[in-house]
């Protein structure tokens, strides 16, 4: 029992290392990409086992979809950028972000609050979404794929992330189940109406990224039932300035 308990702890907090290790293998040999993957998300099943205390229950399965979804969309995303010293840098983010995501467990333990996971899940679901949609944009410019089946794989994309994160955030009310769904759909149909516009993929994706961030915080002001017309305003405004000043300074192609 003590050796299995040192190989869990030591895959807990190894992961992120294995991820980055993994990647350097997919440089020299790039058709292993999805090998990758599979073993990534292998990986993931015992990271999530011991994040939920070595249980099998919810916080288990929503951890497990919430970095499954973060890092199989960034091992696409990262496929499609040739400098390969941005891709490093980036890595260098993600494993801040999975070291700072699994010492919450650390937290979690010592206290029962779980407002270091929400903050953390929500940062994910943004870096998520950023990632599903440049993808999204990447492979219909590059791969000239027809957006519709993209469309159909994002929108499930962001119901997942956005049902793992809302259990993060203990909004966990059955009156809400399609509430989720609403908000992926709302979330997939601008991304839909950005990808009409001339947009550089990784423009869009930033755009897309800004739209959950606005949906999120409008339904997070409505549940808590702090949905009011000054903060709608404000965060209207907030969303328009945001876009215009992105889009100011965003290369057209």
């Amino acid at each position: 029992m003590k050796k299995l308990d040192y190989i869990l702890r030591f895959i807990f907090w190894g992961s992120p290392l294995l991820f980055w290790l993994g990647w350097q293998l997919i440089l020299s040999y790039p058709h292993a990409l999805w090998i990758l993957a599979s073993a990534s998300t292998l990986i993931l099943i015992f990271v999530a086992y011991e994040f939920a205390g070595r249980k099998w229950r919810w916080r288990f399965f929503f951890t497990f979809i919430s970095l499954a979804l973060l890092l199989n969309s960034f091992y696409l995303f990262a496929s499609l950028i040739a400098m390969q010293w941005i891709v490093q840098l980036l890595w260098l983010l993600m494993i801040w972000y999975l070291y700072s995501y699994i010492s919450t467990a650390v937290k979690m333990k010592k206290n029962v609050d779980m407002t270091a996971w929400g903050l953390m899940s929500l940062y994910g679901g943004l870096y998520t979404t950023f990632f599903a949609a440049a993808t999204l944009f990447g492979f219909q410019a590059f791969l000239s794929l027809s957006q519709w089946p993209l469309l159909l794989i994002f929108l499930v994309i962001v119901f997942a992330n956005t049902r793992a994160l809302a259990y993060a955030q203990s909004w966990n009310d059955k009156e809400y189940l399609g509430f989720w769904f609403f908000l992926a759909l709302l979330t997939t149909e601008i991304v839909m109406m950005l990808s009409l516009l001339p947009l550089n993929y990784l423009i869009a994706a930033i755009l897309s990224a800004l739209a959950y961030y606005s949906v999120i915080n409008f339904a997070r002001l409505y549940i808590n039932g702090k949905l009011s017309k000054r903060k709608i305003t404000n965060y209207a405004w907030f969303t328009a300035l945001s876009l215009a000043l992105i889009l100011l300074t965003a290369r057209w192609l």
